[in-house]
């Protein structure tokens, strides 16, 4: 992106201010990596766990998950943090994640019945936490930016880019470094070792953001007494005004498609290279490959997918993924470089997703706010954890379908029996289906960019006007 297109994109922020999201969002890969990768693989091949049993135990812990992220949000706008009513979720995130990925990888020598215990906890802490993290973040992109359109597109692309510039490091070196250490000291030991440190320095750059937000994220004791803001408004009129309006569930069925699709695939390609590929030490370049080319792209998006704009952006997004998983489906059973070149394209046409990010959550809560006077904008942005529960807990059944369509029988120690077409078919005709369900669902949406614009200028005079009103009381 040239030095012009840049500043048009980012006229309303200091250089500085885009590249603390472009951090947060580097710091928070190292996290969520290792065990979105190597979860599912590592309690079925370490821990001996069958296929169905783990889908049980995920989707029990994933009904909690999910019930909290559905009061994640209003938690989040009514609690009003003094410390920082936002960025304080973003400061707590990291050390609770510590703890669960450690328990997640301890694999202690007790019973199964104990162990699966001490894995639900795990589990728990490492997801949980990031159903204020996500309220919490996605609030912090409407408050920094204001009601400039591109601004706010500008926080969300640079958050795309760190996380894709993370993406490379991780997945460049993660692989090589568990199996170091697995081998040296063996029984799985390299994913604990390796996902603790990984949290331990996301806590640290996580605690960084929390300071450098501090002068966007104030604590306002006047904020309760404005009509309609977020911290006046009742926590039932948040329900009623979000649940009846038709745009946010038009959003959240759209994401759940392709969030199924995410969390289905990132396992699944971890089994195709350990048997399709016969080698899972390709998962770096895979995932390297492809990290390095969506970081290219990442820089290039912006401009376009302000062009042709948000929804359009999330449409040809998902059937540009559709018709790469299709080909992968037909015929990447053991085609190292086909998967990796169809990787790199998928996560390019994922670029003109994850560069909007969660503006058009912003838009309808902008919309939501227009027609009933109440502020639910923090709310609002707490129901895209929703969409990842969900996403996940659905993903732990078709993550075990398709191992069993495949006749995967574990026989320990990192080996199994698997048909490896019926593998590479599933686990990528699934996803194709996904993302197509994803873009007809998201060709519903009616907000326009410039409605949305005018959404935003008339809440924030509208907020001003009532602020000034209380202070003269």
């Amino acid at each position: 992106m040239s030095n012009n297109q840049t500043a048009a994109v980012e006229s309303n922020l200091s250089k500085f201010t885009p590249w603390i999201f472009f951090l947060n969002t580097f710091s928070q890969q190292f996290g969520i990596t290792i065990t979105l990768q190597f979860m599912n693989m590592f309690m079925t091949e370490y821990a001996r766990m069958d296929p169905m049993v783990l889908a049980g135990v995920l989707s029990a812990g994933r009904v909690i998950d999910a019930a909290l992220s559905f009061v994640a949000g209003a938690l989040v706008q009514k609690a009003n943090l003094k410390t920082g009513p936002y960025r304080t979720w973003i400061l707590i995130n990291g050390p609770i994640m510590t703890v669960g990925v450690f328990l997640i990888f301890l694999n202690p020598d007790v019973s199964q019945g104990l162990k699966l215990i001490i894995f639900v906890i795990g589990y728990l802490c490492r997801n949980c936490p990031q159903n204020f993290l996500l309220a919490a973040q996605a609030t912090l992109i409407g408050k920094v930016a204001g009601t400039n359109m591109s601004d706010r597109l500008a926080l969300t692309a640079k958050g795309t880019q760190g996380s894709s510039a993370s993406g490379i490091i991780v997945g460049f070196i993660t692989i090589y470094i568990i199996e170091f250490f697995n081998n040296s000291m063996g029984g799985g030991r390299g994913y604990l070792l390796v996902g603790t440190v990984y949290c331990l320095i996301q806590s640290v750059i996580q605690f960084i953001i929390y300071r450098a937000l501090a002068p966007y994220d104030q604590y306002d004791p006047n904020l309760k007494n404005v009509q309609g803001s977020s911290a006046n408004v009742k926590t039932t009129a948040m329900y009623t005004d979000t649940l009846t309006n038709p745009q946010i569930w038009i959003l959240l069925l759209s994401n759940i498609f392709r969030s199924i699709a995410t969390f289905t695939l990132t396992p699944m390609t971890t089994y195709i290279m350990r048997h399709s590929i016969g080698n899972i030490t390709a998962l770096s370049s895979v995932n390297t490959s492809a990290s390095i080319f969506a970081l290219a792209v990442a820089f290039l998006i912006p401009p376009v997918a302000k062009k042709i704009g948000k929804k359009n952006s999330q449409v040809i997004s998902a059937f540009g993924c559709a018709a790469g998983y299709v080909i992968m489906a037909l015929f990447g059973d053991g085609n190292l470089i086909l998967i990796i070149a169809l990787t790199m394209w998928n996560r390019a046409s994922t670029m003109l997703s994850t560069t909007i990010g969660i503006n058009n959550y912003l838009d309808a809560a902008e919309y939501q706010l227009f027609k009933t006077g109440r502020d639910s904008r923090p709310f609002i942005m707490g129901l895209s954890a929703i969409v990842m529960k969900v996403a996940q807990t659905i993903s732990s059944f078709t993550t075990s379908w398709v191992l069993i369509f495949a006749g995967y029988q574990s026989l320990g120690a990192g080996q199994a029996t698997v048909d490896n077409a019926k593998l590479v078919l599933g686990s990528y005709g699934l996803i194709a289906a996904l993302y197509v369900a994803s873009a007809v669902t998201m060709m519903l949406f009616s907000i326009s960019e410039s409605k949305a614009k005018e959404y935003a200028e008339a809440n924030k005079k509208m907020l001003e006007e009532r602020a000034a009103a209380t202070a003269k009381q």
